[in-house]
């Protein structure tokens, strides 16, 4: 029997959509999506992709036969740069990881380390002040990516890395930009190939691992007395024969981390923010929710009572997921409705593109939080958002970073006016994560209330 083809466009092109992919993947992926109605198929030079929107193909990808497909072609290059860790194993190890793992992330940990996200976010208003005294127009970006490098970097081994920090920021920026440029490449050269690129990142992961390996062997010696951190927990983590990860998959696991935490969430508050600039009646109802919330309470006792912020930022994750596309690899044959595909096929699914599909969505490209009340998330059928993953792929991190979004924004709009400059408006730089470039801002310092200010000295405590 002859296999059955997905339906995609025709490409004279030698190179097929390769060029348009390179130059903006999002655009090419989403207006494919739409002119076909749904899932499609693309060839990039000689590779066909398969991106899969309709939920019963991702459905059967992800749940149902989710043990024909590996992780695919994105993660590879990932792994040279972390290893085979959470975010890049597969099979038994990740199983064995995920279930030591998850604990780690459990709400009553996450909620431990409210007072350290108060404090990271206090250090950036810091720095911000500066800038709102000079009054000069600055990219965001950096600034909220310095906010959830420090709370990742500190959260997840220890508090006393200050001076460490800023290499840590720098290596993983070269890193990514590394992997995404390999990942991206026609001719996948391996990092054992001496180019000037490869040797650049040969000293990154010098320097990553020595920084990560140092910390791991300091809580090791601290044994009992070490800080309380998630590395901690991994150490004292024990699958149900007894046994513990060794230090080089500790290693693994914290760049997954330090990578994972830092992008995804920096990138999107920036998102965030900048959709709530562009919406002034929104950013009033959320500045009124908060100004409200840290009347009665400090920052800590304020997050489960900012209900519209938090569907603010459900908001903007969903125009703006920070994991934007995910890769499978078919690993057998699998039939679908309407074609098949063969051993090697490549799959795309991209939460991009659910989350703003007109099938899915009115008005999809309107910024709206009501559309994440709880009647109306309720009754949202499967994989129209899922900025997170899906089913046993859940992020375990979820609640943390939705947590630090909370914090790092309700102080924020508590302490400045921000304004977009010239109502600027910003492109999508889909790299590893998804985030703005720039976001061009002013602030201007609020007048003192009751609210900011209990919230602010709550946080310098």
């Amino acid at each position: 029997m002859t296999a059955r083809a997905l339906a995609g466009p025709a490409l004279r092109h030698p190179l097929g959509a390769y060029l348009d992919y390179r130059a903006d993947p999002l655009t090419l992926f989403y207006e494919q999506a739409v002119a076909h109605g749904g899932s499609v198929r693309l060839r990039l030079v000689h590779q066909q992709l398969h991106l899969l929107v309709e939920p019963d193909h991702i459905n059967q990808v992800l749940v149902t036969n989710a043990a024909k497909y590996a992780k695919g072609i994105s993660y590879q290059s990932l792994n040279y740069l972390l290893g085979p860790g959470l975010l890049t194993s597969g099979g038994e190890l990740w199983k064995r990881q995920r279930a030591l793992i998850k604990p780690a992330f459990a709400r009553r940990h996450v909620d431990t380390e409210i007072p350290l996200m108060i404090a990271c976010a206090q250090r950036m208003l810091e720095r911000l002040d500066a800038r709102a005294a000079d009054g000069a127009a600055f990219d965001l970006v950096p600034e909220v990516m310095g906010f959830a490098a420090d709370v990742v970097c500190r959260a997840v081994m220890g508090a006393d890395i200050d001076g460490v920090l800023p290499q840590i920021e720098d290596d993983v920026r070269e890193g990514v930009a590394w992997v995404m440029n390999h990942m991206s490449a026609p001719i996948q050269l391996p990092p054992s190939v001496p180019t000037p690129a490869n040797r650049r990142f040969h000293g990154v992961l010098t320097r990553l691992h020595r920084v990560v390996d140092d910390v791991i062997h300091g809580h090791r010696a601290a044994a009992a007395g070490a800080p309380d951190s998630l590395l901690s927990r991994l150490l004292a983590a024990r699958d149900d024969a007894g046994h513990a990860m060794d230090d080089e998959q500790l290693r693994h696991e914290v760049l997954t981390f330090l990578l994972a935490g830092h992008e995804t969430t920096g990138g999107a508050l920036a998102w965030t923010v900048y959709e709530l600039c562009r919406n002034p009646a929104v950013l009033d109802r959320v500045r009124a929710e908060i100004d409200g919330a840290l009347g009665a309470t400090g920052i800590a006792g304020a997050l489960p009572a900012l209900e519209l912020t938090g569907r603010a930022i459900d908001e903007a994750m969903r125009l703006h997921p920070p994991a934007w596309a995910f890769s499978r690899t078919a690993l057998e044959a699998d039939s679908f409705d309407r074609f098949d595909l063969e051993p090697g096929a490549i799959v795309v699914i991209s939460p991009f593109v659910n989350h703003r599909f007109p099938e899915f969505w009115d008005s999809p490209l309107t910024f709206d939080p009501d559309r994440f009340t709880k009647e109306r998330s309720r009754a949202r059928p499967p994989f129209r958002y899922f900025p997170f993953g899906w089913g046993a792929h859940l992020c375990v991190g979820q609640h943390m970073a939705l947590t630090e979004l909370r914090v790092g924004l309700a102080m924020l709009l508590a302490r400045y006016d921000i304004e977009l400059v010239n109502g600027l408006r910003v492109r999508e730089n889909p790299e590893i994560s998804n985030t703005p470039d720039p976001v061009l801002v002013r602030l201007t310092r609020r007048a003192p209330a009751m609210s900011a200010a209990g919230a602010l000295a709550e946080s310098a405590r």
